[in-house]
């Protein structure tokens, strides 16, 4: 009997093993398996060459692989001008084919992607506005309504409290009619004290935290940026990987002064992360960060909004967080519109079709280049 035992365990083993050898990449998909709708989010394409913008793409490949549906929008959180100066036309084409490439059903409208410091405006960004997604809402701010060296600008105060304001507008009027579908903010600036906000960088950004965590108390609210690069400015959030929840301490910048320990601690009512960095990470890694560059992704359930980002080694992390409000039929079925308000739709189609032209004949010379060599 002994005998026999010993030789049904080891056969076991033996096919668990194979089992192991055969299929090392069975795994349990990151992905939620009832999320109604999808969202991938990444900020700071910048990288030599078209780098940042090819890794976008494989990187999204490898989400796809492990189940992450087509995506009803991507947020690109601004930067996208290490390609050619500061011109983001070439950055934004490639963020919508890359998309295309990855998912050929996906509609590359559905690409929004807002002014970074880096980046002169051009007729693809997206205006500062609050847009209705369908699944969620967007409020989206640029550049210029929430610019960097906030310190250093005269009427910066000014016009960041009255874009505070409209958010508070924006907000209250949702929560007045009963609409309480997710809301996610996204701007190129952070909201936190960091290294930078010593030198005034987000000085007034207690105004738009106040909106949102007001706001927040009754709403979900997910809070994205991007420009950080992280790592030395984010060291004690977590570096190029953050995530902050409802009822963390948050350090807000005073908007009275600048300087290393000039901020107050805050409770959060909303979560608050970047988009993800595939640029370049321009910090040291310590116990407590990491300067890892990873592409993001929302998912909204029910009654849980799940928060996954990936680097170019596959799944890197997720986070859950239990929503204030459970969704309805009706939310979980909106789609996404048209919305071209969003961007000059004519003027891009111009500018992205000048830029076609000259980037192939450029290519063309550099073949015929390379041929004679």
């Amino acid at each position: 009997m002994k005998k026999y035992l010993k030789g049904a365990i080891a056969a076991v083993l033996v096919l668990t093993l194979a089992f192991i050898a055969v299929f090392p990449a069975f795994t349990v998909s990151p992905f939620l398996g009832d999320a109604y709708a999808s969202v991938v989010t990444v900020s700071d394409l910048q990288d030599s060459g078209s780098a940042a913008f090819t890794r976008f793409g494989n990187v999204l490949s490898l989400m796809k692989g492990d189940g992450l549906p087509t995506p009803g929008s991507v947020l690109v959180g601004g930067d996208f001008t290490k390609l050619l100066f500061d011109d983001a036309i070439p950055g934004v084409t490639l963020t919508r084919k890359n998309l295309t490439d990855v998912y050929p059903d996906a509609d590359p409208d559905t690409v929004v992607c807002i002014q970074g410091n880096h980046d002169n405006p051009v007729s693809g960004l997206t205006k500062t506005g609050f847009y209705d997604m369908g699944a969620y809402c967007l409020y989206a701010v640029t550049e210029d309504d929430f610019p960097w060296l906030q310190g250093t600008r005269s009427c910066a105060e000014g016009d960041i409290k009255a874009l505070a304001e409209d958010m508070t507008a924006r907000f209250n009027a949702m929560i007045d009619a009963d609409d309480l579908r997710p809301v996610i903010i996204m701007t190129h600036l952070p909201l936190h004290h960091t290294y930078r906000a010593s030198w005034a960088d987000n000085k007034y950004a207690s105004y738009v935290f106040n909106a949102i965590n007001n706001a927040a108390e009754t709403l979900d609210m997910i809070f994205l940026f991007g420009h950080q690069h992280s790592g030395d400015y984010d060291d004690y959030i977590g570096g190029s990987v953050n995530y902050m929840q409802p009822g963390d301490l948050i350090r807000v910048p005073l908007p009275d002064r600048a300087g290393e320990n000039c901020y107050t601690e805050e409770t959060l009512n909303f979560t608050y992360l970047n988009c993800g960095y595939l640029g370049y990470s321009n910090n040291h890694e310590t116990e407590t960060s990491t300067n890892v560059l990873t592409l993001g992704a929302i998912q909204f359930s029910p009654d849980t909004i799940r928060f996954v980002k990936y680097s170019q080694d596959g799944f890197y992390r997720s986070d859950d967080v239990t929503r204030k409000n459970t969704a309805t039929e009706e939310q979980m079925q909106a789609v996404i519109g048209e919305y071209p308000e969003m961007r000059n739709r004519s003027a891009w189609e111009i500018e992205s079709g000048i830029f076609t032209w000259v980037y192939n004949l450029f290519t063309k010379i550099l073949d015929v280049i390379v041929f004679w060599k």
